[in-house]
């Protein structure tokens, strides 16, 4: 598809509007995007940079109308100011990461849903099979402290729901015996 606006390059970007309650669709090569003054994009960054996203979600002194209080953390190492952070979406150095701390929680729990952590997600079709492993992960530990104790029946116990949990890995039926 060649651009609406030139006529000479190909299309690389879709602008979508709403004018008058209508959608409108225009396509444009990159420069005559990044030259028209209705779209905010710098199209010669990364547009899934670190520090546009942060800066988008988190008020700097640049982009909120009223002004952040004022900066107090300051990293002793390289000076390194957490707004400062924010507009460049990297650190000065290693000791910033414990030098701001605090404000790095926040940003974690609001990137997780409340949660510090990024815990991952499991592929549906993997995650039956890896709990299961897990399982007999923790059973193994389990069995290892019971005969530690001298407990043989709750070894011998665990033992048989691991190979229960092992047929059902091999994609067996436990035979109930």
């Amino acid at each position: 598809m060649i651009c609406d606006q030139c006529g000479k390059r190909p299309a690389s970007v879709i602008v979508k509007q709403m004018v008058q309650g209508n959608m409108t669709e225009r396509h444009l090569c990159h420069i005559c995007a990044a030259e028209n003054h209705n779209l905010n994009v710098a199209f010669e960054q990364d547009p899934l940079a670190i520090h546009q996203l942060l800066s988008h979600w988190f008020p700097t002194p640049q982009n909120s109308i009223n002004p952040v209080r004022k900066e107090v953390a300051v990293c002793p190492v390289c000076g390194f100011t957490f707004s400062k952070f924010l507009e460049l979406g990297k650190f000065g150095c290693a000791s910033c990461y414990e030098a701001f701390d605090s404000q790095l929680d926040g940003i974690f729990k609001r990137f997780h849903n409340g949660n510090s952590v990024h815990t991952g997600k499991i592929p549906a079709s993997y995650g039956s099979t890896l709990k299961i492993k897990k399982e007999i992960e923790e059973l193994r530990k389990q069995i290892q402290i019971s005969i530690a104790e001298e407990n043989f029946e709750e070894a011998a116990r665990l033992r048989d729901e691991i190979k229960e949990l092992n047929l059902q890995l091999e994609g067996g039926v436990p035979d109930g015996n």
